[in-house]
């Protein structure tokens, strides 16, 4: 009963996604009332109530670090930040580039997002990159895979989270793992998608594209808000006797509050709108998620997968890793972690959990390049004006670099462990 409740349900899914068209998040949650009553459940409301604030941490992150993000832009480090590197190393394009990757990615670091690197650095960054000689596809794959391999970076992986969520175990000791699984692979990608157009970036003409710097005005008050945040991120970790752990949403709040008084002026309405709105289609599919995932444990299909996944021989269970985790995260990588995420961690209780947990939010991540969503390609192309399956084409590597690195990283999970000293 409770695999035909488990297709079921995924039926419902297809259909409300690919049918329907309806978002991810309001499917999951009539698919998972359709499988409580499939289940002779009924409505459960208590259930589907509390499966709605299942993930209520990532969502208050998602908001709060989106809210930081807005801050931080309209204040202007953002664009003195990127000013200050594209001047300084213009005479270096290859540490350039990398810096300009690295760029790109902070925002996903900080809101496991992919959406406000897009947005915000990479839209910064476009005319730097097509001013250079890269095609508008190349720049769009460029700007993609740079938010895709934020999104992964510590020190916010929601994707990591959720999977921790599921097993009951805390998201700690995450940092060295993701960033082996982003840096890396986000420098090598860089570097084949930018080309032999790599030297057009030493173009002294090319700083009078980025957005007008204001450190001139504000000096370096302008960074107090990411110092705060880096304090206070780290500093209960290391000096817990003296910063106490106030969680990280409220970081993010404080942070971003002490933004309003360091740059230009914000109106602290217009960031707070624009975070919600920014916010909404994230936090109506996490809620999406914890519905499904409640339900899916009430009917006992959750069981049902942990159990068929534990007795699966190993090709079958890599192979389910490489092509299943990455293809549903084409619906949803958040869904994807949650749903496969866990019992295939449960599977590979063998290999060290933290690398593990690190790889499977990897590969589910790339999702975000893939159908039906395609997420950080539909964002790139309006940033670069470009068709978004011509930017999907020329994000192969990326893609490619994404599913190998992260089955590689399972396959030697423990060796990387003890490299790491997470053993």
């Amino acid at each position: 009963m409770e695999g035909w409740t488990l297709l079921l349900m995924i039926a419902a899914l297809a259909l409300g996604v690919f049918a329907l068209r309806l978002p991810t998040g309001i499917a999951l949650f009539l698919s998972a009332a359709a499988g409580a009553l499939i289940a002779g459940h009924g409505f459960p409301v208590r259930h589907l109530v509390e499966g709605s604030i299942l993930y209520l941490d990532p969502i208050l992150l998602v908001v709060t670090s989106l809210f930081f993000m807005g801050l931080f832009e309209r204040s202007g480090a953002l664009a003195a930040l990127n000013r200050a590197a594209v001047s300084a190393l213009g005479s270096r394009p290859h540490v350039l580039l990398a810096l300009l990757t690295l760029f790109v990615m902070f925002p996903g670091m900080l809101t496991g997002l992919t959406a406000p690197c897009v947005l915000t650095t990479g839209a910064m960054i476009a005319p730097v990159l097509i001013g250079a000689g890269l095609s508008r596809a190349r720049a769009g794959a460029f700007i993609a895979s740079a938010a895709f391999f934020g999104m992964v970076a510590p020190p916010v992986n929601i994707a990591a989270m959720l999977i921790c969520s599921g097993v009951d175990m805390p998201y700690v000791g995450f940092g060295w793992p993701l960033l082996l699984a982003a840096v890396p692979l986000a420098l090598v990608s860089s570097f084949f998608i930018a080309g032999k157009n790599v030297r057009g970036l030493a173009d002294p003409r090319l700083i009078e594209q980025l957005p007008p710097s204001h450190f001139a005005r504000h000096g370096l008050k302008l960074y107090l808000p990411l110092l705060l945040l880096l304090g206070l991120l780290f500093g209960a970790k290391s000096f817990p006797e003296h910063i106490p752990y106030v969680g990280v949403p409220l970081m993010f709040v404080l942070a971003g509050i002490l933004g309003l008084v360091t740059g230009e002026r914000v109106r602290l309405t217009d960031v707070a709108n624009w975070a919600i709105r920014q916010a909404l289609p994230i936090v109506g599919l996490l809620v999406g998620i914890g519905v499904f995932i409640q339900i899916l444990t009430l009917t006992g299909a959750r069981g049902f997968i942990v159990v068929e996944t534990l007795t699966l021989p190993p090709a079958l269970l890599y192979l389910g890793l490489a092509l299943l985790v990455p293809l549903f995260g084409g619906v949803s990588a958040y869904g994807s972690s949650s749903v496969l995420g866990v019992p295939l961690l449960l599977a590979l209780l063998h290999h060290n959990d933290i690398m593990v947990a690190a790889a499977i939010s990897l590969l589910a991540s790339v999702g975000d390049f893939l159908p039906p969503t395609r997420l950080a390609v539909i964002l790139s192309a309006p940033v670069v004006n470009e068709e978004p399956n011509r930017i999907l084409r020329a994000s192969l590597i990326p893609i490619l670099l994404g599913i190998l690195g992260g089955v590689a990283m399972i396959l030697f999970a423990n060796p990387l462990a003890r490299l790491l000293g997470l053993n």
